[in-house]
């Protein structure tokens, strides 16, 4: 009779465990999904912003998404610098500041210093940052952040960007566009589109991310791969596996027009 009662507790206490174990995984499902629609809908928005707006146009935008508004780093002085090209590129196109906004459920991404020493969020950096990620997607805990910045330049938009990174199923992967009244770099202010990589280096891991470029004399096609990525990533439970599966339109257009290729070496992807 003992033993009897003591199984019927511990059969119950093994199902309340398992409901508040599957209770919490759709829970954390539930609110990663909700941010991927926020991002989703940033990130359009962000799309629409065309260069030499009026910042007023963008303000509602930046609100909606909590944005701060920053100061950029001043150039220098001219002997300060190397290129002296790259100086004087620079210097035409300097920026009075700019507006970023930030989306990131597990605060990879933190919209002010101040946040990086609150108690929530060293909690949750330290459950991400030692946990493999092959058992948090599980329940839907795969790091990810998605951030949009809007530079003005006397009373208008000078360029915006878009950027994603997201732990992929080895190595972390990123995706990022900015369109620009003019290129970012000396070196690029020849060409309407470009495409560039860059390496990611994260805290649990590191990886690589696409990066494109365009102005408005870059072709409708352009402009629309270079805001297309593979939004599943994020909330994959195997992860994706390399920039072929993350950006795969941008990728696919370098196939075919290789001379849009900056500094970047397209991987063979898969067809």
């Amino acid at each position: 009779m003992f033993w009897l009662r003591v199984l019927r507790v511990g059969t119950r206490l093994a199902i309340g465990v398992l409901a508040i174990a599957i209770g919490f995984a759709l829970s954390v499902r539930a609110y990663v999904e909700y941010e991927v629609h926020r991002s989703t809908a940033m990130l359009a928005e962000a799309s629409q912003v065309d260069v030499g707006a009026p910042e007023s146009a963008i303000l509602p935008l930046v609100n909606r998404y909590r944005g701060l508004k920053r100061m950029p780093d001043p150039l220098g002085r001219k002997q300060d610098w190397n290129d002296k090209d790259e100086y004087e590129y620079q210097s035409d196109i300097v920026i009075d500041y700019t507006y970023d906004a930030v989306i990131s459920p597990y605060r990879l991404f933190l919209r002010d210093i101040r946040s990086a020493g609150s108690p929530t969020t060293v909690a949750v950096r330290a459950v991400i940052n030692n946990t493999p990620v092959q058992l948090r997607s599980a329940i839907g805990m795969r790091d990810w952040g998605a951030g949009i910045d809007i530079a003005i330049r006397r009373g208008r938009v000078q360029s915006i960007s878009g950027m994603v990174v997201v732990e992929g199923r080895s190595k972390w992967l990123g995706h990022r566009w900015e369109f620009g009244i003019a290129m970012p770099r000396h070196e690029l202010q020849t060409r309407d589109f470009v495409v560039n990589s860059a390496f990611l280096d994260m805290a649990t891991n590191n990886g690589a991310m696409t990066e494109n470029y365009f102005t408005p004399r870059a072709s409708d096609e352009e402009k629309e791969i270079s805001r297309n990525f593979n939004w599943a990533c994020l909330t994959s439970l195997r992860g994706c596996d390399g920039c072929c599966a993350f950006a795969p339109r941008t990728l696919d257009y370098l196939k075919r027009h290789p001379e849009a290729a900056g500094n970047i070496i397209p991987p063979a992807c898969p067809k």
